[in-house]
């Protein structure tokens, strides 16, 4: 893949239309794949599946570089640290009831395959985990209902939340100084996000926020800040996502394209994915995947608070390199990648 190709464009609808998958890679073999992440240069991309192994590929050279295998204890959200090819992930929730499963968060080191400190605290499965952008600082939310915050350097965490949810998501800003922590209640079909302090995340929530779903929803799927600072994505598993003022904690707009009534292979992971909508480098646009093999792409520039908008698709693309459940978009150059049970990296086609 080249990076000048697709570094050098800036990012409008024009260019976002012309996105193409360029190069599909298939070591997951036909596992699902429930998250996909790119490193800070933008070269790297690791993806993780229900197949217990952590893909590595180069991003430059468009290859893939390496499998990792974790079969003992499965690999679920894997994560790129600020160190070189330095990764966390989870373990893969328990097969079954009463399953002895170890929840610790493991550190590795891609390089060489070793492990380089265990996060132990959590009860029960992961299914939640962020890296904050500026410092060595990590979230994990888990089905015992907590939220977590660890140092890279202590193998003990140093704040927790108890957020009486156990399908919390958790989003750092980018700058690092606060976190937002949501979670669903699908019998009011409500979502509620907390605002706090990372430098005292012990203390109540400086903010708190509710607004109305338009659909019963029983997990969030993703939570993310965009890199302005201005808006939060709240990502569901019903097909419908949600933007939200990160200031006022207002709801600004709902993103609707009819994904609620698409079939049940958005939500046929074995267990939670990273979500299938991300922001754009530059925050004006949301991506998201679909079941019917195409990339919704939204606008949400000129959202206004105190005016609840449903913003339909500014643009559709269409892919045959499998279904976008899981979409992750380039920090660094102007690329993405999808996932099902293949990954696909995707360039803009339009001539320089």
């Amino acid at each position: 893949m080249s990076k000048t190709s697709s570094s050098t464009l800036s990012l409008t609808l024009p260019v976002i239309q012309s996105f193409l998958p360029t190069k599909t890679f298939s070591n997951h073999g036909e596992a699902s794949i429930t998250s996909l992440d790119f490193d800070d240069s933008g070269q790297f991309l690791i993806s993780a599946g229900v197949d217990k192994s952590i893909q590595l590929y180069d991003i430059h050279k468009g290859i893939h570089l390496k499998d990792i295998q974790s079969q003992k204890y499965g690999a679920h959200l894997a994560k790129f640290t600020h160190h070189d090819k330095n990764c966390l992930y989870a373990s893969a929730p328990p097969a079954a009831e009463n399953s002895d499963v170890d929840n610790s968060i493991r550190y590795l080191s891609l390089a060489d395959n070793q492990y380089l400190r265990y996060f132990k605290g959590h009860k029960e499965s992961v299914t939640c985990l962020e890296v904050d952008p500026v410092h060595d600082t990590i979230l994990s939310a888990s089905m015992d209902r907590t939220v977590k915050m660890w140092d890279l350097r202590s193998s003990s965490a140093t704040g927790s939340i108890d957020t009486g949810a156990p399908s919390a998501t958790v989003a750092f800003d980018p700058m690092g100084i606060i976190f937002a922590v949501a979670k669903a209640n699908s019998a009011s079909s409500t979502c509620a996000v907390d605002f706090y302090d990372c430098a005292n995340c012990d203390k109540k929530p400086f903010l708190s926020s509710k607004f109305n779903m338009t659909f019963p929803v029983e997990k969030l799927s993703k939570l993310e800040f965009s890199n302005n600072g201005k808006l939060l994505l709240v990502g569901t598993n019903s097909g419908e996502d949600y933007i939200v003022d990160a200031f006022s904690g207002d709801l600004l707009a709902s993103l609707s394209n009819g994904r609620h009534r698409e079939d049940d292979s958005m939500a046929s992971f074995l267990y939670p994915s990273n979500g299938s909508s991300t922001f754009t480098p530059c925050g004006r646009y949301v991506i998201a995947g679909s079941s019917r093999h195409v990339v919704y792409v939204y606008d949400v520039e000129n959202l206004r608070t105190g005016i609840n908008r449903v913003l339909n698709p500014v643009k559709v693309i269409k892919t045959d390199q499998g279904i976008p459940k899981i979409i992750a978009f380039n920090p660094k150059l102007l690329t993405f990648a999808s996932a099902d049970t293949t990954v696909s990296l995707w360039q803009p086609s339009v001539e320089q």
